[in-house]
């Protein structure tokens, strides 16, 4: 276990005596919300968080206490997610969530933590709509629209001056597209189409059609699903569309990236700085491949933040019990944890503290992007 863990670890077991958690005999209970199937469950959210809790759980647990995940999935959905939250309030009786992850579970969970005054956090859930939802809503995540001047500003420096821009219509994609369509006109550029899908399309070939008679010379793609990223690049292949492909993170994740990497060649797209070179990170990477027996975390930093919540609530428990009113002032004065995915802060609206960068795939390969 390297330095920060153990830290963190070593706190959790020390802090017992002076704050005894009142949960259930002999266990404190934490729910979590996040899609254990369907499409965004490549997400690995569900067995970064539960690799978490194993790891807590073998050091002691929380106040000398074992942790119970009691996890329901949420399907990346807002109905599935609302159904989810009311049984882990009402039924469950838990104070702490772990979720949503993805931005519809959060958005649709969001109201109904603030009025029930559970702490909800959230992770992969970058939607600038949960920003003020409330006082007992936080993520680990940036809002996704901080990447948009990334994109714009990269776009001109190509003289790329006529863009289409697809969309998934979710609280998460959505924005993004919403952000560029705004932005991009400043400076001389044009939004020549503007085109929606909705969630579970398999077939974008009349989009890409309009794509390719619009006079673009680029489209900026912005999917909730790795698998509707991996349909995008496909079609747009198959119907000779030979534009300068930009995206958001989910185009660029490991999850669609991997099985189709001839696909996303020379696709420039954002995320949050990783550095999975960190001794940390490191052995969190290599715990996840032997437990689920994979040869990597299905979608890099996203994986990793979610289990970097797990530790960031383990420790606010630690200290302030089940005391939530403690536990958010807690939350709102984190400014530099260390975590598996790099350093966490969180602001004045309960949004992670992230810097995003540009990336590219080049011979198969995801590097920085330089211009």
């Amino acid at each position: 276990m390297k330095q920060f863990q153990f830290l963190i670890m070593a706190s959790v077991i020390i802090l017992a005596a002076c704050n005894p958690v009142s949960s259930e005999e002999g266990v404190v209970k934490i729910g979590f919300i996040g899609a254990m199937t369907g499409p965004i469950a490549k997400y690995g959210s569900y067995e970064a968080v539960s690799l978490g809790i194993d790891d807590l759980n073998a050091a002691g647990g929380i106040n000398g206490k074992q942790v119970k995940l009691i996890a329901e999935d949420g399907k990346c959905n807002s109905n599935d997610a609302v159904t989810a939250v009311n049984k882990l309030i009402h039924v469950d009786k838990v104070k702490f969530i772990l979720g949503g992850h993805c931005s519809p579970e959060s958005v649709a969970i969001a109201p109904i933590v603030e009025e029930n005054k559970v702490i909800m956090l959230a992770s992969i859930t970058t939607s600038p709509y949960l920003s003020d939802m409330g006082d007992y809503v936080f993520r680990t995540s940036p809002v996704n629209t901080h990447q948009v001047p990334l994109i714009a500003d990269a776009a001109k420096k190509l003289n790329l001056l006529k863009l289409a821009v697809v969309y998934e219509e979710t609280q998460y994609a959505e924005p993004i597209a919403k952000a560029l369509k705004e932005a991009f006109p400043k400076d001389g550029g044009v939004i020549v189409m503007y085109e929606s899908y909705v969630p579970g399309e398999a077939d974008f070939r009349t989009i890409v059609t309009k794509v390719k008679n619009s006079g673009a010379d680029a489209v900026f793609l912005s999917p909730q699903s790795p698998d509707a990223a991996a349909l995008l690049l496909k079609q747009l292949k198959e119907l000779d569309v030979r534009i300068k492909v930009f995206g958001n993170d989910i185009l660029g994740n490991s999850a669609s990236f991997e099985e189709n990497k001839v696909l996303h060649e020379g696709v420039i797209f954002p995320g949050p700085l990783f550095d999975e070179d960190m001794s940390d990170t490191k052995d969190f990477i290599e715990k996840y491949k032997t437990k689920y027996n994979v040869d990597g975390l299905p979608f890099g930093f996203w994986t990793a933040e979610a289990y970097d919540g797990v530790f960031i609530l383990a420790d606010a428990i630690a200290k302030h019990g089940e005391d939530t009113e403690a536990i958010k002032e807690y939350l709102y004065s984190i400014k530099d944890y260390d975590g598996v995915s790099g350093k966490i802060g969180i602001d004045e609206n309960g949004d992670g503290i992230r810097t995003y960068k540009l990336s590219i795939v080049k011979n198969g390969q995801i590097v920085d992007y330089t211009q």
